[in-house]
């Protein structure tokens, strides 16, 4: 993971980048923001960094070709230690137990695993079973592990991953070992729940908000790496809301399919006469046949539609439409209904998400929503 490979993130990565220029890195980071923007990847490419044995000053980038480089590409670098919430043991632990200790032979291949994902996406959120907090154990083999002689030169650094899973314990634990800085280590803390962090530890830490990612460098990274076409990386983009762990849960998804799906359902229920059959029989596919992830997938894709058909009856620039492949449809659309209250009909499918969410019965949402949007387009209320 180098600098190039984080999406987005220019801000912070100059910041960091002129840190090492100077020579300047800070004993702690705390790395804050929304979740999947890209917090985990720029400690890795720090650690990396820090640790290239060919880098020379004035120069802030990793070769990407020496020993360090590859093992820390791999997550095998003994100077870089990842730590995250790993799942809870039925007996007590000790004082000088190993976070791995105890753990079943299939525990330990599910780390390996999460890992090997983990290296090869750094913005893979690690997710094991049962795994919730990060144990004092863990912390407690930090400062072991600091403490012992380096079996290879460079700079250690460690990264607390969603660091807000600490324990108590855990948190006055490392409260310690940030109270006992190391000038060859580096400790990086990154969350997404950065009020759930206790305030003595941010205190002694430099504070780094990471933004939210751009919807154009999104589409990018997406087109790019997952070789789908840019009208399919925009939608997606879109739809992540600034999260790239967010808008990879929709690749396989066929986005362009679910959106013409719900589309479909609206332009039946907005006919005139006639329309309730044919809406009755779209209504049954949705919600009998959908699961409820997808259904809220589409509703989401009709409320960024319906923000299109909006800004363009508000300012006629075809420019401004996200779903760049519907414009003439979105136009047409615009034209046709004029006068409507579209805020109202993006509320109501802003709404209908949400309770799909908290399980409410999928035929009562969309029917509520439907009847909404025929008031909205037509000014009826049957």
């Amino acid at each position: 993971m180098s600098w190039s490979s984080v999406i987005g993130q220019h801000r912070v990565k100059e910041l960091l980048r002129r840190a090492l220029h100077e020579e300047k890195i800070a004993h702690a980071y705390l790395f804050w923001g929304m979740e999947g923007i890209g917090k985990d990847a720029l400690a890795l490419a720090l650690a990396k960094t820090l640790n290239c044995e060919r880098r020379t000053l004035p120069s802030t980038e990793p070769c990407n070709q020496c020993r360090s480089c590859m093992q820390a590409d791999k997550l095998e670098h003994p100077n870089i230690k990842l730590v995250f919430s790993l799942p809870a043991t039925k007996s007590a632990e000790t004082r000088d137990d190993s976070p791995l200790f105890k753990l079943t032979d299939a525990q330990i291949e599910e780390i390996q695993e999460q890992l090997r994902i983990k290296a090869e996406n750094p913005y893979h959120n690690v997710s094991i079973a049962n795994a919730r907090q990060i144990r004092i154990a863990s912390i407690r083999d930090i400062k072991r592990s600091i403490s012992m002689s380096q079996s290879q030169s460079g700079h250690r650094v460690v990264i607390v991953s969603e660091a807000d899973e600490m324990t108590v314990e855990a948190a006055n634990a490392f409260l310690k070992t940030l109270e006992e800085p190391n000038p060859n280590v580096t400790l990086i803390l990154t969350t997404s729940r950065r009020e759930a962090i206790p305030q003595t530890i941010m205190s002694r830490c430099q504070q780094i908000y990471c933004d939210p990612l751009p919807d154009s460098e999104l589409t990018v990274a997406l087109h790019q790496r997952f070789s789908i076409t840019e009208e399919e990386a925009r939608l997606i983009a879109s739809f992540a809301q600034g999260s790239y762990s967010r808008a990879m849960q929709f690749l396989d998804e066929d986005m362009k399919r679910l959106r013409e799906e719900v589309i479909t359902l609206l332009r039946a229920a907005l006919r005139r006469v006639r329309y309730r059959l044919e809406t009755f029989h779209i209504m049954e596919r949705f919600s009998g046949t959908q699961d409820r992830k997808q259904l809220s997938t589409m509703l989401g894709l009709l409320v960024l539609w319906l923000r299109d058909v909006y800004v363009y009856a508000r300012t006629a620039d075809a420019s401004l439409i996200i779903n760049s492949d519907q414009i003439d449809t979105i136009i047409k659309f615009a034209t046709a209904f004029p006068h409507a209250d579209y805020p109202a009909a993006i509320n109501a499918a802003e709404e209908a998400v949400g309770l799909v969410q908290r399980n409410i019965h999928p035929p009562l949402i969309l029917i509520s929503l439907l009847l909404v949007c025929r008031n909205v387009f037509l000014g009826v209320n049957d």
